[in-house]
């Protein structure tokens, strides 16, 4: 598996680059800002984007989507609860980022659906909580977890933006994220990756 970490934007938010080594198809994972940048590591890798998935609609995960669809010319996913969202965000965000873009997605993903980007099995995971639609990747061959926003390492999201939902999120990690292999490695939405054994060990804001 071909796997690029990029931190974007002022927010410092993680974009993932994830392809076949085979193939050569890949994802972007969230493309929060710094279009260029995230382009030109996609030519760097000799990618060929099929796909633009969003793990939820916040605006500092959105912010390269737009230019990215139109240089690679691949769609754009997000879960089908929060396409409504991403095309009218709350007018709170405009307090952080005056400019957000409003977007219409291209594909709106359902839960527990499979993802293939060549030889990747990709299964998409309804983690809400941190939003109503937030969603994780899961690549169960390769044992890795993209878990956006909802688990961090020794970390959670925040549930006090339009849609938060901290029973919820609660409900997500420990039903959905916490039943991965302890091995599987966590890639969040911000911060260093971690893995599942160690928060289920050590995240003080949820217990298995």
């Amino acid at each position: 598996m071909i796997l690029r970490t990029l931190q974007v934007g002022q927010l410092a938010s993680n974009c993932y680059l994830v392809g076949c080594e085979r193939t050569g198809q890949g994802i972007v994972i969230d493309p929060g800002a710094d279009a260029p940048l995230i382009q030109q590591a996609i030519e760097a890798e000799g990618l060929q984007i099929g796909l633009i998935v969003l793990t939820h609609y916040h605006f500092d995960h959105i912010g390269a989507a737009e230019p990215l669809r139109a240089s690679t010319g691949a769609p754009l996913a997000i879960h089908a609860d929060e396409a409504d969202l991403l095309r009218e965000p709350p007018p709170l965000f405009r307090f952080f980022q005056p400019r957000i873009p409003t977007l219409q997605a291209d594909r709106l993903l359902q839960t527990d659906e499979r993802l293939s980007v060549g030889d990747l099995q990709i299964v998409v995971l309804h983690t809400p909580g941190h939003s109503p639609g937030g969603i994780s990747l899961h690549i169960p061959a390769e044992r890795v977890v993209f878990s956006g926003d909802a688990l961090f390492c020794e970390g959670v999201g925040r549930t006090d933006f339009p849609g938060g939902d901290w029973s919820l999120l609660e409900a997500s990690i420990r039903d959905r994220l916490f039943t991965l292999a302890e091995e599987t490695v966590v890639y969040p939405g911000h911060g260093p990756e971690t893995t599942i054994g160690r928060e289920k060990r050590h995240n003080p804001f949820v217990r298995p």
